[in-house]
Parts: C-alpha cells; sequence; structure tokens
C-alpha cells in the first residue's frame, strides 16, 4: 500500500475568494477529497464503514498558508495518514508547486465512531492491520480550547439540508463559513488567514439555526480572530476557531 496519496491539480476558479486568495472551505474540501480517495483504495472509505455501522468524523483542523497558490497553477496536493495511540487518526496534508515549494500544510485528527451515537471506537478491530502501523509521534496542537465571555460581532445562520454530509450532520467546511461570514467585511477583502484551526466538538443537524461569534485582536502586522458556533436554541457551543490573519500586499 503507497503511504502517500498524490493527486495533480489545477487551482480552480470556484476556489478563489473575493480578496484573490484561496478559499479555506474549498481547502477543507480538496484535503477531505483526497483523504477519501485514498481511504477508498485502503478499504476504509465512509462507504466501507458504514457497512460496519461505523463513520469517520473530523475533530480538529490546522491549516497553514505559506503562499497563495495562483489560478490554473499546476498544484500537487499530498495525503499520508497514521494511527495514534488506536484512539484516532494523524491525516497530513500538503500542496507543492512544480519546483517542490510547499504552498499549504495542515493537520487533520479523524475519528471513528458508531453511526447510531457517536461514540468513538478503538481503530484496530475495524481497521487491516497492515495499517496500524502508529506514528512515531503526535504534531503539537495549537491551543483551541477559548470559552470568551464576549464577542465583537455575531451572525444568525439557518442550517441547510445543503449542508449535510454523507453522515447526516453539517459537513466540516460549513463551519469554517460560518466563522468567517461573522468578521467584518475589511478583514475578509483586504487580509487574507495564514493559520486556521479548526476543533469541532459537537455535530450539528438539519433543520436548525446557529450563532456564529468572532473576537478579533488587533496586532502589529496580524489580526488574531478567536471564533465560537452555538446551536442557538440552547447556547450549546458546536465549534471553536482560531484564525490569523495577514494584510494582502497592495490592499
Amino acid at each position: 500500500m503507497d503511504k502517500i496519496f498524490t493527486q495533480k491539480l489545477n487551482l480552480p476558479y470556484s476556489a478563489i475568494g473575493a480578496n484573490g486568495q484561496v478559499r479555506m472551505d474549498r481547502l477543507l474540501n480538496m484535503f477531505q477529497d483526497a483523504a477519501a480517495m485514498q481511504c477508498d483504495k485502503f478499504g476504509i472509505s465512509g462507504f466501507d464503514m458504514a457497512k460496519q455501522q461505523l463513520k469517520w468524523v473530523v475533530s480538529r483542523y490546522q491549516v497553514q498558508t505559506h503562499k497563495n497558490p495562483e489560478w490554473l497553477a499546476p498544484l500537487e496536493l499530498n495525503t499520508w495518514r497514521s494511527p495514534w495511540k488506536n484512539l484516532y487518526e494523524l491525516r497530513h496534508f500538503s500542496i507543492v508547486n512544480p519546483a517542490g515549494e510547499e504552498l499549504i500544510s495542515a493537520l487533520g485528527i479523524w475519528i471513528l465512531v458508531k453511526a447510531n451515537n457517536s461514540k468513538p471506537v478503538r481503530l484496530s478491530p475495524h481497521l487491516p492491520e497492515a495499517l496500524m502501523t502508529p506514528a512515531t509521534s503526535c504534531p503539537e496542537l495549537v491551543k483551541n480550547d477559548h470559552d470568551l465571555d464576549e464577542f465583537d460581532h455575531e451572525s444568525e445562520f439557518k442550517i441547510r439540508a445543503h449542508d449535510l454530509d454523507l453522515n447526516q450532520h453539517v459537513n466540516n467546511t460549513v463551519y469554517t463559513q460560518w466563522a468567517m461570514e461573522a468578521l467584518p467585511a475589511n478583514i475578509l477583502i483586504e487580509f487574507m488567514p495564514i493559520d486556521c484551526n479548526v476543533s469541532f466538538i459537537k455535530e450539528s443537524f438539519y433543520p436548525g439555526k446557529i450563532i456564529s461569534s468572532v473576537k478579533i485582536d488587533h496586532q502589529r502586522d496580524t489580526v488574531l480572530s478567536r471564533h465560537s458556533i452555538f446551536l442557538k436554541k440552547n447556547r450549546v457551543k458546536l465549534a471553536n476557531l482560531t484564525m490569523t490573519w495577514k494584510k494582502i500586499n497592495g490592499q
């Protein structure tokens, strides 16, 4: 089994936002699609797990944008996985240009859970033995457990049927959309996210409404935004996001 899955691609027009930079939600979609294709080759895709009444859920994402990829530029997306302490999978991503320069790097944590109650299960009973070689170490996880009492901006959104994925819950990419929509327009247009850390706490389902809240700290050369997403009816927290933004050259 090839440990690294490689996908050749060109950045499509639909992946570019109003600020001319790659959209974070589209990045996460590309990561998810590449990981799913490798899982399919291993026989552990979402469809394979469903036959065991199990499902994969993403617990965390840590994304670093080192250099913005340009429209139609030839790119190579690499992803590889390894189990950690039989509890979850570490899923790495790297987007490089033809010169081998890394433009974007990311880490995801995938957990295998029971489909009927979302309780985590150990990996080894459900994955082939050949896939159970553990990681030698776990990358440092960015602190992302803020519990803020006050926010600078809040926005309300309806959960749409279109937001759901195969697991019948809101797909992880939607949380980044909700988070960023709560930001002032000048940040979204004049800045680009160079670090995006997402912690998924609870699942959300259709129908329903959520509140996207954000606290903004303007620093010397960057903007730090700390987000929390809540279910509107009971204020249960669904996710935390911490993002670092830098000014786009020429803005």
